[in-house]
C-alpha cells in the first residue's frame, strides 16, 4: 500500500473554520479615573470622561492569545483597540483543525480497498479534531484571571474536564521491552508505584513535591507575574531574602537532571519529573531546577482539557475581547510599524494603508517584529536578538486513525533508553536515534467528540533541531526523508510499546515542520516554542515588555516576559497592560 501525506503550507490552511464576527458593539462613553503625577510625589486625581474622540487608539499586531488577552483589557479600561491578524483565525499556535478522511485537503489511504471515498464504518459526516498548538491545560485559574479581568465568567464560554485518572502515561524504552508509568495525581498510588520501581522512592517522592509546589507558589508570585523595569526591581533584597527562607538556590539554579539525582537513583524516575523540560525548550541537561515547577502544577494543579478543543479557548477570548469593544481584523498583515523621533506612529499593512495609533503592541514572534516591522532600528536589535538561543522545533503528525489504539492514555510520553543522547536535536535522518523521545496527545480518552466511536485522532510531537542548527539544510528531498524517519520511528515504537498500531491504520495525515512553523506565525528559525528559558533568558533577563527606545510600542506574547506557554501568556498580557496604563498614568 502506498502511503501518501500532505505537508501544510499557508495556503492549505486557509480553510480554518473560524473567522472572528464583529457583532459586538463597543461600550459607550466610560468614566475614567487618570491620576497626573509630579516629580514632587505630588498626586491630584481628575475624574473626567472619555469620548470616543479622546480614547487613545491601540493597534494590536497579532492575534495570538497575548494579543486577545492585551487588547480586552485595554479596551476594558477606555482605549479604542484594534486588533490585526495576518492568517485567517486569530488564536496565534492555539489551534484546532477538523479533517474528513478523504475530502478536502488530507489524503486517504484505502482501508476499504477503494480509490476514495468514505472509509468503512464512517459516515459521510464523521470528522477527527486535532489541536494543533497547546494540548494540555494547566494553571486553570489563569485562564479563568484572563476571562474576569475581561468582565467575563470563563464557565460561559468553555466547559473544562480534567484528564484523570493521570497527568501522563509515560513509556521508557528498553533493550528488553518497553515499561510504563503513569503520574498519577493520587498520592498514595503514586508513592506505591515509585516505591516498587526503587526503594525509598515514595519518600523521595514526598520531598521533591514539596520543594516542586514551593517553587511554584513562591516563584509564580515573586518572578513569574512580576514586572521589573530593572535589574534592581529583579535583585531586590528585601523581596529577595524571604524567598531564601523557603527555596534553596542550588535546588532552583542547579541543573535539573543533577538536582532529581539527589532524589531518585533510578534513571527512569529522573526522567518522569523531568521530561516536562521540552515545554520551555530545554533538556534536563541544560534546565535550571527552577522547572521543577511543572511537574508541580501537573500533579498538584492537575492537567485539564477544553471540551470541544483548544479552539473554544481562542473563540471564548476573542468573543469575550470583541464584547468590551475591541475590534479584529483577520487577513491583515502588517508590513511595517511605523515611529518616528522616538516615538510610535502608526502601522502600515502590505496593501499600502496606514493606520495611525498612539500605541502599538507586537504579538508576533520578537525577533521577527524587530527584523522585519521595524526598520533600520529594529534590525539593529534583531542582531542581539538572533544571537540568543531557542527552543527546539518540532515535527507534528496528525493522524486520523481507522481504529481505536488500546494501552494510550490521554498524554502519552515516550523516552528514549539512549535518555541523554536522546535530547541531541535531529538535524537529518541519519541522526534519528531507533527510539527518540516524543510526545502523543490522544484526547478521545476524555473528549469523545475528537472523532468517530472506535477510531481515533492522534497527534505526535517529535522534537527536532530548528532551522539555525541545521534542520534539513533547506532541502525538501532531506525534509522528506527525516519525515518519513521520523514516521517509522514512531510507528515502531508504539508497537514495541504494546500499542497495535501500523501504517496501514492511518487514514490520513497531515505533518508540521519547522519550515512550516516559521512560515505560519513568524516564528524565528521555525522554533516551535520561541527563545527558549535558559537562565540568561529568564524573568528581567528575557526581553522586556516594552522598547526602550520606541516610545508606544509594548510587546506581548511567548518571546517576552514571564515566557511561553498560554498561563505565563496570559501573565504576560497583564504586565503588558499594567506597564501600559502606569505610562499613560491612569490609575483604576
Amino acid at each position: 500500500m502506498e502511503f501518501l501525506s500532505l505537508r501544510l503550507s499557508p495556503a492549505s490552511c486557509s480553510g480554518s473554520a473560524f473567522m472572528v464576527s464583529n457583532s459586538y458593539t463597543s461600550k459607550s462613553r466610560l468614566e475614567r479615573i487618570y491620576t497626573l503625577q509630579s516629580f514632587k510625589t505630588v498626586t491630584t486625581n481628575v475624574i473626567c470622561s472619555m469620548s470616543s474622540q479622546e480614547k487613545k487608539k491601540v493597534v494590536v499586531v497579532g492575534g495570538g492569545v497575548g494579543g486577545l488577552a492585551v487588547g480586552g483589557r485595554l479596551s476594558r479600561e477606555g482605549f479604542d483597540v484594534l486588533i490585526l491578524e495576518k492568517n485567517e483565525q486569530v488564536g496565534g499556535r492555539l489551534q484546532s483543525v477538523v479533517l474528513s478522511p478523504g475530502v478536502g485537503n488530507c489524503h486517504q489511504a484505502e482501508p476499504d480497498g477503494g480509490n476514495g471515498g468514505t472509509p468503512v464504518g464512517l459516515r459521510g459526516g464523521d470528522s477527527f479534531r486535532f489541536d494543533t498548538g497547546p494540548s494540555l491545560l494547566l494553571l486553570p485559574q489563569k485562564y479563568r484571571d484572563a476571562f474576569a479581568a475581561l468582565g467575563e465568567d470563563m464557565d460561559d464560554y468553555i466547559s473544562l474536564k480534567k484528564v484523570e485518572p493521570a497527568a501522563y502515561r509515560v513509556f521508557f524504552g528498553e533493550e528488553g521491552g518497553v515499561k510504563s508509568l503513569d503520574l498519577l495525581y493520587d498520592v498514595q498510588k503514586m508513592c506505591a508505584q515509585l516505591e516498587h520501581e526503587e526503594e525509598g522512592a515514595a519518600a523521595a517522592y514526598l520531598r521533591f513535591l514539596a520543594f516542586a509546589k514551593e517553587a511554584l507558589d513562591k516563584g509564580t508570585a515573586s518572578f513569574i507575574e512580576q514586572d521589573f523595569k530593572s535589574f534592581w526591581d529583579y535583585a531586590n533584597l528585601p523581596r529577595l531574602l524571604p524567598l531564601l527562607k523557603h527555596l534553596s538556590p542550588p535546588e532552583l539554579l542547579g541543573q535539573h537532571h543533577a538536582r532529581m539525582s539527589a532524589y531518585f537513583k533510578s534513571s527512569k524516575l529522573r526522567a518522569l519529573f523531568t521530561f516536562q523540560d521540552l515545554y520551555v525548550g530545554l533538556t534536563p541537561y541544560n534546565a535550571p531546577g527552577v522547572f521543577s515547577l511543572l511537574a508541580a502544577t501537573e500533579i498538584t494543579d492537575g492537567v485539564w482539557y477544553p471540551v470541544g478543543g483548544f479552539a473554544e479557548v481562542r473563540d471564548g477570548l476573542a468573543k469575550a475581547a470583541q464584547k468590551v469593544g475591541v475590534k479584529i481584523t483577520t487577513n491583515a498583515t502588517v508590513k511595517r510599524i511605523d515611529h518616528a523621533n522616538g516615538q510610535v506612529e502608526g502601522v502600515t499593512l502590505h496593501d499600502g494603508s496606514f493606520i495611525k495609533a498612539d500605541i502599538v503592541v507586537a504579538n508576533a514572534d520578537l525577533p521577527h517584529v524587530y527584523k522585519s516591522l521595524l526598520g533600520s532600528y529594529g534590525r539593529k536589535q534583531a542582531s542581539n536578538l538572533l544571537q540568543s538561543k531557542y527552543s527546539a522545533s518540532v515535527i507534528a503528525f496528525q493522524w486520523a486513525m481507522n481504529t481505536h489504539l488500546e494501552g494510550l492514555s490521554h498524554h502519552n510520553v515516550f523516552l528514549s533508553d539512549l535518555y541523554e543522547k536522546s535530547w541531541q536535536r535531529v538535524t537529518n535522518a541519519s541522526s534519528m536515534i531507533e527510539r527518540p523521545n516524543f510526545y502523543v496527545h490522544a484526547p478521545s480518552r476524555t473528549d469523545p467528540t475528537v472523532c468517530p466511536q472506535g477510531y481515533d485522532a492522534i497527534t505526535v510531537l517529535l522534537p527536532v533541531a530548528h532551522l539555525g542548527e541545521g534542520y534539513n539544510n533547506g532541502s525538501s528531498s532531506e525534509e522528506k526523508e527525516i519525515i518519513d524517519a521520523a514516521r517509522v520511528r514512531v510507528l515502531d515504537c508504539l508497537l514495541r510499546s504494546g500499542i497495535k498500531v501500523t501504517v496501514s491504520n492511518i487514514l490520513s495525515e497531515v505533518v508540521y515542520s519547522p519550515p512550516i512553523w516559521q512560515e505560519m506565525y513568524n516564528l524565528q528559525y521555525g522554533a516551535t516554542f520561541g527563545l527558549a528559558h535558559n537562565l540568561s533568558q529568564l524573568a528581567y533577563f528575557r526581553p522586556d515588555v516594552a522598547d526602550a527606545s520606541i516610545r508606544g510600542l509594548y510587546f506581548a506574547g511567548a518571546s517576552t516576559r514571564p515566557g511561553n506557554g498560554v498561563p505565563l501568556v496570559l501573565m504576560g498580557a497583564k504586565v503588558t497592560a499594567d506597564r501600559i496604563l502606569e505610562d499613560n498614568l491612569i490609575s483604576r
